[in-house]
């Protein structure tokens, strides 16, 4: 392996494990918001139907982000994973 190729193989290494750090952190830093929506949304279930309806749809959208995240980062991860050398 040339050293050019050694070092473009680094470089795509450490891209690929910071994208994945990167969407972890995010993911993980949505959790708290969706306790809280999850919460409000079941403690104003029976009281005020109106202000559920909202934080339910919070809910699903932040949830949805989150996964979003998580599934590009794992997408990322995977596409920029090492390749197979070429038969020669």
């Amino acid at each position: 392996m040339a050293e050019g190729e050694r070092t473009a193989n680094q470089y795509r290494t450490a891209v690929r494990w910071g994208l994945l750090v990167a969407g972890l952190i995010t993911a993980a830093l949505r959790v708290p918001e969706l306790d809280r929506f999850w919460t409000q949304w079941h403690a104003l279930g029976g009281v005020d139907a109106a202000a559920a309806a909202s934080y339910r749809q919070y809910f699903l959208v932040e949830s949805g982000i989150t996964l979003f995240v998580l599934a590009m980062a794992a997408v990322l991860f995977w596409t920029l994973g090492p390749r197979q050398k070429k038969a020669e």
